[in-house]
This record gives structure tokens, C-alpha cells and sequence, in this order.
């Protein structure tokens, strides 16, 4: 069976081939380009996200820092307050760890009842506060970030620990500052 296209036929198939293969090529490379371009700036909009992420976590380790100081600060002056104020019904204990990393203060009664210590952790690599009371009546446990954590709730722990009252009139540890609800039962228990 032969061919039913002429010679011609083959020559003007070949001319529209070519400008379809032209035009294949040429839309070939406006999407490589599309698509370098494309790639350039997902590339961009990754390193400036990276650094959006660098400078919030820089943000972040500095608010971090200033915060552990001034609960440092803010938890040294009320302990050593107490201290000042009755040296023989509380024993205080300050400092920090080996490493550097924690800030440690731990008060303590003496001839006090009931007897009660609290135990307070600035852990400032792990970014977290930990307090802790350990007493007749029992013991409980509370553990915030630094960013949550205030100077004045630490004072409000430490007033806790002197607050002979607030001890006598309960039959727990009292609440940890922060929940409101639970430290209005305990004062009106007291």
C-alpha cells in the first residue's frame, strides 16, 4: 500500500513540524526559566523565613536571659529578707549549682508547725522554674517556664512559707501563685 501524502505533503508537514517543535523548545525554556526563578525565590523566601526563626529564637534566649536574672534577683532578695527577719524559725539556702545553669534556693522552718520547706529551681538552660513544698501535710509540685513565672509570684511563695496562719488553717500545701482560684480557697480558709 503506498503512501497516499506526496513528496510536497512531506516538505509542508515538515515546515508546520518545525515551527511546533520551535515553539515546543522556546515554551520548554520560558518554563525552565519559570521555574528557576520560581526556585530562586522559594530559596529567598526560605532563608529570609530562616532568619525570621534565628532572630525570634535570638528574641526569645534574650527574654529568657533577662527573665532568669531577675528571678534570681527578685528570689534572693525575698528569701534573704526572710532570713534578716527570723534567722531561728527559717533556714535559708541560696546559690547556684555547680554548673551555673540553676538557681537554687531552698527555705526551710525550724520549730514551726507544721513543718514546711520549700524548694524553688530557676533552671535557666531548660527554661523552666520548679517549686516545691514538702511538709507535714504533704507535699506538692508546680513546674513553669521562665517567661511565665513573675518576681512577685516567687515573693509570693516565700510569703507563703512565713505565713504561720495560712499553714495552721490548712490541711494541704497551699497553692501555688498562679492559680487564683485555688489560692482564694486558701485564704479563705485562713
Amino acid at each position: 500500500m503506498s503512501d497516499p501524502a506526496s513528496p510536497a505533503d512531506d516538505h509542508s508537514d515538515a515546515g508546520g513540524f518545525q515551527q511546533a517543535l520551535s515553539a515546543k523548545l522556546s515554551r520548554n525554556r520560558e518554563l525552565d526559566q519559570q521555574r528557576q526563578q520560581a526556585e530562586k525565590e522559594m530559596d529567598r523566601a526560605q532563608r529570609e523565613a530562616a532568619e525570621r526563626d534565628a532572630e525570634e529564637a535570638r528574641r526569645q534566649q534574650v527574654a529568657r536571659d533577662e527573665r532568669h536574672a531577675e528571678l534570681v534577683a527578685g528570689l534572693r532578695s525575698a528569701a534573704e529578707q526572710l532570713k534578716a527577719a527570723d534567722s531561728t524559725a527559717f533556714v535559708v539556702r541560696l546559690g547556684f549549682t555547680e554548673s551555673g545553669e540553676e538557681y537554687i534556693a531552698k527555705i526551710s522552718t525550724r520549730g514551726l508547725t507544721p513543718a514546711r520547706s520549700l524548694f524553688v529551681e530557676l533552671d535557666h538552660d531548660d527554661d523552666e522554674v520548679l517549686a516545691r513544698w514538702h511538709s507535714d501535710l504533704g507535699d506538692a509540685l508546680e513546674l513553669w517556664r521562665l517567661l511565665e513565672v513573675t518576681p512577685d509570684m516567687l515573693q509570693r511563695l516565700v510569703l507563703q512559707a512565713a505565713d504561720q496562719e495560712l499553714w495552721a488553717s490548712l490541711e494541704r500545701p497551699p497553692a501555688f501563685p498562679g492559680d487564683e482560684a485555688a489560692l482564694a480557697e486558701d485564704e479563705a480558709a485562713s
